[in-house]
C-alpha cells in the first residue's frame, strides 16, 4: 500500500511533491550532480519532486520543468509540452532567452511510459524516452554537463548505454535505495558531456 511506504510518508512529512525526490537525492549523494547556481532541465517533471530537489541542491539555480501536466513550484520555470513534440526545443529555448540561460548543466529524465504490464513493451518504451532525452541533451546540454535517465531493465538496456556513453566520459547504471523493492527501474547517470559535431 502507498500509505505504508516509508518514502511516500517521508515525502508527505517533508513537503515533497513525490517520493521520487529521494531517488534524486540518493543519486546526487552518490555522484555529485548538482552545484550551486547551476542550470537544470527536468523532462517529464510533473508532479515536480525532482524539480524541487534540483532547486534546493543548486541553491536557487535556474530550474526549467517540462511536462504536459502543470508543475506548481515557486521559482521554477514551467514549460507546457510533450517531449516528443517537434516544437518543444523551441519552447525551451524561448524560455532560456527570457531567463538569460545559455544552456543546461544538468538534464534530468525521470520519464516513465504508461505501464502496460508487458515487460518487453514497457522496456522498449522506456528506451524511446531515454533516447529522446539524449536527443534533447545533444542540443541543450553544456559541454561537461550531466544527464540522468530512468530506464526499465530489459534485453536492450546495454545497447542504449553504448549509444549514450558515446557522448559522455562517464556513464553508469545505478538503482537508488529509495526505488521500490522489486521495481525494474534503473537510472543511467552520465557525466562530462562531450562536444557533439
Amino acid at each position: 500500500m502507498k500509505r505504508q511506504d516509508y518514502y511516500y510518508r517521508l515525502a508527505k512529512k517533508e513537503h515533497y511533491k513525490s517520493r521520487a525526490a529521494y531517488k534524486l537525492m540518493h543519486i546526487d549523494d552518490r555522484f555529485y550532480i548538482f552545484k550551486k547556481g547551476k542550470s537544470v532541465l527536468d523532462l517529464g517533471a510533473s508532479p515536480g519532486g525532482w524539480s524541487q530537489v534540483a532547486k534546493e541542491r543548486t541553491y536557487g539555480g535556474a530550474v526549467f520543468s517540462v511536462d504536459i501536466k502543470p508543475v506548481h513550484i515557486e521559482g521554477i520555470t514551467y514549460i507546457k509540452g510533450n517531449v516528443f513534440d517537434d516544437e518543444i526545443i523551441n519552447k525551451i529555448k524561448e524560455k532560456m532567452v527570457e531567463k538569460n540561460t545559455d544552456g543546461f548543466d544538468v538534464i534530468l529524465s525521470d520519464m516513465s511510459p504508461k505501464i502496460s504490464g508487458v515487460k518487453e513493451v514497457d522496456h522498449q518504451q522506456s528506451l524511446d524516452l531515454g533516447r529522446r532525452a539524449l536527443e534533447i541533451s545533444k542540443q541543450l546540454l553544456k559541454v561537461g554537463g550531466s544527464l540522468i535517465i530512468k530506464l526499465f531493465y530489459g534485453q536492450d538496456i546495454f545497447n542504449i548505454k553504448k549509444e549514450v556513453e558515446a557522448f559522455f566520459d562517464f556513464c553508469k547504471f545505478y538503482t537508488p535505495p529509495s526505488s521500490r523493492k522489486g521495481s525494474r527501474e534503473v537510472y543511467m547517470v552520465c557525466k562530462r558531456f562531450k562536444k557533439t559535431i
